[in-house]
């Protein structure tokens, strides 16, 4: 579990899997991950060698800093080599640079993505991404996921703390209970002829403000130091969060069909349609006399 100082005023919807060490002592954690919880496994990710991450030169090597080869499930590890070659080639990094991360990521890969398809075992993938996050993140603002364009995939992601110091998240509010909260204290016109995402961004700046110049909101937050090697799961369009510190971590990223999900009601774009309706009910709904 990471060193975790909760804010008594949110929920508790973070959860710790210690005994989970490689796919072969990992379950489906579909329904938590669904239900909206923050699953860390501290014993899952092996053999990292943090130094090494910690270590790279990411000014002089700015194509590192978020760098997501595309990479198949089924490629033997000679052509992900391969792949992985010439991607950072194209990128200017010297090759004995280039053979070392490939190396590492190549241990971590091949202990990882067996025990995250496990740890998902509910869900069938179409397309996956893994993204190397080795840039330098302070203070971002808080948000919900949201994007310029409706994203009709479920995702299924994972977070793995490569560095050899803590990345630290502030996390608020789940989605649900934003809902709750804001029901009823929208007026319907502003969210009339919206689309669903727009609706979802709505959502997202009344909460925590339109861009990261306003992250200092006065919703209140738990404060998470997740440790070098912890690894977690998260629905980031479910859970509020922010990256307060962070400098090298990896995220495996499965993209799931909607109607694959074990409750496709719980797809941000079906919450931001229900959530448009039950605010205009409430609008509508008879006022009470105070």
């Amino acid at each position: 579990m990471p060193k975790l100082f909760a804010n008594p005023g949110l929920p508790d919807y973070f959860l710790s899997a210690p005994e989970v060490t490689s796919s072969g002592t990992a379950r489906s954690y579909v329904d938590e991950y669904e239900g909206a919880k923050v699953v860390v496994f501290p014993n899952l990710a092996k053999d990292i060698d943090h130094e090494f991450w910690a270590a790279l030169d990411t000014d002089r090597y700015r194509e590192l800093k978020k760098f997501g080869p595309i990479l198949q499930p089924g490629v033997d590890a000679a052509e992900q080599r391969h792949q992985l070659q010439k991607a950072l080639a194209v990128r200017g990094i010297d090759k004995p640079v280039a053979n070392a991360l490939i190396e590492q990521f190549q241990r971590l890969m091949a202990h990882m993505v067996p025990a995250y398809q496990a740890i998902f075992a509910d869900y069938d993938f179409d397309r996956w991404k893994v993204m190397l996050r080795l840039n330098t993140i302070m203070a971002e603002n808080m948000h919900i996921d949201t994007y310029k364009t409706e994203n009709e995939q479920h995702f299924a992601r994972m977070f793995i703390n490569l560095d050899t110091q803590p990345r630290i998240w502030h996390t608020s509010w789940r989605v649900g209970d934003m809902v709750e909260r804001a029901v009823g204290r929208i007026p319907p016109g502003e969210l009339d002829g919206l689309t669903r995402g727009e609706v979802w961004s709505r959502l997202n700046s009344k909460f925590f403000g339109q861009n990261s110049r306003e992250w200092w909101d006065e919703q209140p937050r738990h404060i998470a130091f997740f440790s070098p090697g912890d690894a977690w799961i998260v629905d980031s369009r479910q859970v509020a969060h922010q990256i307060f510190y962070g400098r090298r971590a990896l995220s495996i990223d499965f993209s799931v069909p909607k109607q694959l999900m074990k409750d496709p009601s719980l797809h941000y774009l079906d919450i931001a349609e229900r959530f448009r309706s039950q605010n205009r009910e409430a609008w509508q709904a008879p006022r009470k006399a105070v």
